[in-house]
């Protein structure tokens, strides 16, 4: 647990520098992220599959340059992603199967695309109080079931997913995560960063507690993933906590609800 922890302080101070820092650093940083991520992923399903690593690969870094230069020509790289591992598949047939060709498609969208929703978050009109409450509801999530059910947990939540889990914790996460971002809210209101009135300030809580349940919906699905191929932990980057998978798997399911409900804010 005392390298869990540590580990979650040193990082943490990183993400919000990160974060702060804008959309440069977001997208450089989101390249590293995501390039360790889908080998993660490819080493961990490469058991079970044969995934085109080097296509998913080059998919991956090929999605954040888009980023920066053509996301309003966000269809051409969806195409991309369906089109080149089809193409590799041709050209280096009988090597992959369909399988191989479905497990790579799923593994570019699950990491390039979600990753990316990050930096199209920050991009938003107050995107910075919306990315940095992204992390202080799924992290807030997970440190909050954590402990409540280390604490006070006895019904599993997904024995065959993660035993570990329960339903305390998962209850002790949603309420835990609204707790964190009311306070965040305070604190930015008190720093004079955001414009938000009580009412909306109720409807990002309730915001709170949707995420939290995505978040562990992310963790869980992951699991699942880590289970079919019969792998513990995507990675062992982060001691304590596993790879950039395992400590990203809640944030990323919850990017796309985020990014709606920042874009309304934005444009409501």
């Amino acid at each position: 647990m005392f390298i869990r922890i540590l580990t979650g302080l040193i990082g943490i101070p990183f993400v919000l520098w990160i974060l702060i820092s804008g959309s440069l650093v977001m997208q450089i940083s989101g390249i590293i992220l995501g390039s360790i991520a889908i080998m993660e992923y490819f080493r961990a399903i490469e058991k079970v599959y044969n995934p085109m690593k080097i296509f998913g690969f080059f998919l991956v870094i090929i999605y954040f340059i888009f980023l920066s230069f053509w996301m309003e020509n966000y269809y051409i790289y969806i195409s991309l992603v369906l089109l080149l591992p089809l193409i590799g598949s041709v050209l280096t047939y009988p090597k992959y199967t369909i399988t191989d060709i479905a497990t790579t498609i799923f593994g570019v969208l699950y990491v390039g695309l979600l990753f990316g929703l990050l930096v199209g978050i920050r991009n938003l009109d107050n995107g910075l109080f919306w990315v940095i409450l992204l992390f202080v509801c799924t992290w807030g999530s997970d440190t909050s079931a954590y402990f409540v059910g280390k604490l006070f947990g006895k019904v599993k939540l997904a024995p065959e997913l993660s035993p570990k889990k329960t339903v305390e914790g998962a209850i002790g996460g949603v309420i835990g995560s609204s707790i964190f971002v009311f306070i965040y809210c305070l604190i930015m209101q008190g720093l004079g960063q955001t414009m938000f009135n009580a009412n909306q300030i109720f409807i990002i809580i309730l915001v709170a507690c949707f995420a939290a349940i995505l978040s562990q919906i992310g963790d869980l699905a992951a699991s699942s993933i880590k289970r079919n191929v019969g792998a513990k932990d995507f990675g062992k980057i982060f001691p304590g906590h596993g790879g950039v998978l395992d400590r990203f798997d809640s944030v990323l399911l919850t990017t796309p609800f985020i990014y709606v409900i920042a874009y309304l804010f934005s444009v409501f």
